[in-house]
């Protein structure tokens, strides 16, 4: 047991004397350690340094960045036309010294900076141009040690404009079974690109690229960014790109795509007799249909294109074929090209007759104008079937004047006549007529 009590007592003695080590501890020892010496000494001298460069700005100049500089061109090249097109915009960095209270008061609003352009002006090119100072402000307590670049590069120019028709030439696409694909457009048409002459001279053509939009069945439409080449197909490099201003940079790329339908052609006529069945037994039409391109809306409308109608005035036996002149509506694309159609009548078994006719009869005539046909008869060839024809005579014929447009004439004229036939419903006058008659005004 005393044993025990005693390692006991040698134990808390051996913690009381380490703690009193840690107490006896001083700072001071540790200015006897080299390395300590060593870091402490750096951290010294840094401190200092630091505090005499920001309170002693006549051996530490302050810099104020980003300062703007004014671009200034001398008069002549301004007169000459010329412009500064890069840079366009200037800042730089000026180091000022002095009172330091001064210092810290002055901003990149106190400091005016122009472009000098020392050189002799001698057309387009780059120039060297140093940048002066000025002081702005109240802040005047102060000197600026130096300007950091204190020399730059002025590109001068004439300004040029022109205007480029956008290409769309690499956009490719194909048209799925049933589709057409129309041409590719750009909206806006053309790009005016306007900048240094130089630049804008160098600009051969405006294009949205290539691009591959693969197989449609549907209008495509995407933005496209506009890419500038040089004559050798390069684009136009960026540094001079930026010295240009354009109407645009992007332009809206539609590549329409329409439905493929087969149209058949209708021939139309004017003054046709009744008893006539204008089927395709009597009318043959070469080509009869058409392919076109559309919308669904488009053909929901246009069941059939018309032709233009051909007046049976104009048809006998020996004038029987007509070539008709294609006219589609502007929606329509006529991919089969066809401008015209051919009609051709069958005429078989029909012949002509001519007949004198002597009876005339007025229409359309106010009541306060009276008229006289002064042509005493007409000799009319009439068409139709031969066993028709031999049955008609001059009083089946009328000849018939509209004076609807005629309203307030008087005097001796000619007008244009119709002739209408009565006994038959196959046949029709061939040929135009006039005939003369005198207009009075009545008196009561």
């Amino acid at each position: 047991m005393k044993t025990e009590k005693k390692e006991d007592s040698r134990a808390k003695d051996g913690k009381k004397a380490g703690q009193e080590e840690k107490k006896s501890f001083s700072f001071g020892k540790l200015f006897y350690n080299n390395k300590f010496v060593a870091v402490f000494s750096v951290l010294c001298a840094l401190a200092i340094w630091f505090s005499m460069a920001f309170t002693n700005t006549e051996e530490f100049p302050v810099p104020i960045r980003n300062v703007p500089v004014t671009i200034k061109i001398p008069e002549a090249a301004q007169a000459e036309g010329l412009r500064c097109f890069s840079p366009q915009t200037l800042s730089v960095t000026v180091y000022i010294k002095g009172n330091s209270l001064s210092v810290r008061n002055v901003t990149a609003d106190n400091i005016g900076l122009e472009t000098q352009i020392t050189e002799t002006i001698s057309g387009a090119k780059t120039y060297l141009a140093t940048i002066s100072s000025s002081k702005k402000g109240y802040v005047t307590d102060y000197e600026i040690d130096r300007i950091e670049p204190s020399i730059v590069q002025l590109t001068l120019d004439y300004s040029e404009e022109k205007t480029f028709t956008i290409d769309t030439s690499g956009v490719n696409s194909s048209a799925a079974d049933g589709y057409f694909v129309g041409s590719v457009a750009a909206a806006p048409e053309t790009i005016t690109v306007s900048g240094p002459k130089s630049v804008v001279d160098s600009i051969s053509a405006v294009t949205v690229g290539d691009k591959e939009l693969g197989e449609l069945s549907e209008t495509a439409r995407q933005t496209s960014d506009l890419i500038l080449l040089d004559a050798n197909g390069n684009t136009i490099s960026r540094d001079k790109y930026d010295q240009l201003s354009l109407s645009t940079e992007t332009a809206e790329i539609t590549v329409p795509v329409y439905v493929r339908k087969t149209v058949p052609f209708t021939a139309n006529f004017t003054n046709a007799p009744s008893g006539i069945d204008l089927d395709s037994s009597f009318v043959t039409l070469s080509p009869s249909t058409v392919e076109l391109a559309g919308t669904e809306e488009d053909f929901a409308s246009y069941r059939s294109i018309q032709l233009n109608p051909i007046d049976f005035s104009q048809i006998s036996p020996d004038t029987s074929v007509f070539d008709i002149p294609v006219t589609l509506p502007a929606f329509f694309r006529n991919l089969q090209e066809i401008d015209e159609v051919t009609v051709s009548l069958n005429l078989a078994g029909y012949t002509t007759k001519t007949i004198t006719a002597s009876n005339f009869k007025i229409n359309n005539l106010s009541h306060s104008y009276g008229a006289e046909v002064t042509t005493s008869s007409l000799d009319v060839v009439v068409v139709g079937p031969e066993e028709e024809l031999s049955n008609l005579t001059e009083n089946n014929l009328v000849v018939q004047v509209d004076m609807s447009q005629s309203q307030g004439f008087t005097g001796h004229t000619e007008m244009p006549a119709t002739i209408s036939i009565s006994g038959s419903s196959r046949c029709w006058a061939y040929g135009s007529y006039k005939v003369n008659l005198s207009v009075t005004e009545r008196t009561s």
